[in-house]
């Protein structure tokens, strides 16, 4: 069975009490979607929010800054704060979650909520889940969540044994997908602990155009991109459609 994943993270060194962290890549949010159609998605609360929230590049603010009318009067070097993360990933999971029809209800209907670092946070902790649990969901998501009674967990029973089926062994794409595939497998831990079954690589679509020779006009003109793009079941659904049309490609 073939899964389409995508996912959105945050990259890079992380700022803490004293100095820096080492680079590393904290999951947000994940989807798979396999070539039937099916579906998973979730949004992490595990990672670092204020380090997500308060990241930002420095960014042209004007097309001839010299120009720059903030400039002329000494409050401009010619280049603004772009807090991309933060536009681009968090506001779109913030408007999700606070449009779910549970949280509807608990909440004045005619309320609307800031878009702050604090409603942010406790829409996480309300609806967002801990990567343990993302983990064992993705188990029960490929191999079936009936574990004969065992008492196991989904991810237990991954962790332990074969699958007797396999046409269930799961073959995973991604678009551009090295660091999609790196906090993928961080899920489980260490690459010799993913799960009985699972590749310890990833098939990337990029690649797939590359070998057909094929250009980011090409892209463009047949599988542009979603509207919602950076969300990760909207991306995931995008890279099943462009599979479809490089298979029928030699």
């Amino acid at each position: 069975m073939k899964y389409f994943i995508d996912t959105e993270f945050i990259e890079g060194t992380q700022n803490r009490l004293f100095g820096k962290t080492m680079p590393t890549i904290d999951l947000i949010s994940i989807a798979l979607v396999d070539e039937k159609g099916r579906e998973y998605y979730a949004i992490c609360n595990d990672f670092n929010l204020k380090e997500a929230w308060f990241r930002w590049d420095a960014k042209q603010c004007c097309s001839i800054p010299e120009m720059c009318g903030s400039k002329i009067e000494g409050h401009c070097e010619g280049f603004k704060r772009e807090y991309w993360i933060r536009e681009n990933v968090l506001r779109p999971i913030y408007n999700e979650l606070l449009s779910s029809e549970r949280y509807a209800r608990e909440h004045h209907p005619k309320l609307v909520e800031p878009f702050t670092y604090k409603t942010m946070k406790r829409l996480l902790k309300w609806r967002g889940k801990s990567k343990r649990v993302i983990a064992n969901e993705i188990c029960a998501f490929i191999f079936g969540d009936d574990c004969g009674g065992s008492g196991m967990s989904a991810i237990e029973m991954a962790m332990r044994y074969e699958m007797i089926d396999q046409t269930k062994n799961p073959e995973f794409y991604g678009y551009y997908s090295d660091y999609d595939w790196v906090v993928f497998c961080w899920l489980f831990g260490k690459m010799n602990k993913l799960p009985k079954g699972f590749p310890m690589y990833c098939r990337d679509l990029k690649q797939m155009m590359d070998d057909r020779k094929l250009n980011k006009e090409w892209k463009e003109k047949n599988c542009p991109n979603e509207i919602g793009e950076h969300n990760a079941l909207v991306d995931a659904k995008w890279n099943l459609k462009l599979y479809n049309l490089l298979k029928n490609i030699e």
